[in-house]
């Protein structure tokens, strides 16, 4: 796997947000999305990603007002921070992933449940199966 510096997109949002994230892998392979905890960001989940098989796609987010994430927002909820990592998820294509969440990151992977995501099959309390539902 690259370092999770070498790259690093953004995705622009409402409210001046830009998020930035790392993604690394083929984009056919089987996704996690590393989403961390407060006052955290995409990095702390590099030492995690280097366990997984090189064929695995591994999007890591910096969540708005962490890491390099900036936004001028006034509305900090979970189902916000969801909208964001959904950003994401639009902007790789990512249909299908696995969510890990540290924290916080646990309860933005589980928000989406009711916004953009259908969760399909939980795999006990550290992993959970998601599918993006395409919204029109």
């Amino acid at each position: 796997m690259i370092s999770a510096e070498e790259s690093v997109r953004t995705v622009s949002r409402a409210e001046d947000t830009t998020i930035h994230y790392t993604g690394d892998g083929p984009a056919d392979g089987p996704t996690w999305v590393y989403i961390h905890g407060s006052g955290c960001r995409r990095t702390d989940f590099a030492p995690v990603a280097t366990f997984l098989p090189p064929g695995d796609r591994v999007i890591s987010v910096d969540l708005p007002g962490h890491g390099d994430s900036t936004s001028a927002r006034t509305d900090w909820t979970m189902a916000e921070f969801a909208r964001d990592a959904t950003a994401v998820l639009g902007a790789e294509s990512a249909a299908r992933c696995v969510a890990v969440g540290h924290s916080m990151g646990g309860a933005v992977a589980l928000e989406p449940g009711s916004h953009h995501f259908l969760l399909e099959k939980p795999a006990g309390t550290a992993e959970f199966l998601v599918a993006a539902r395409r919204t029109a």
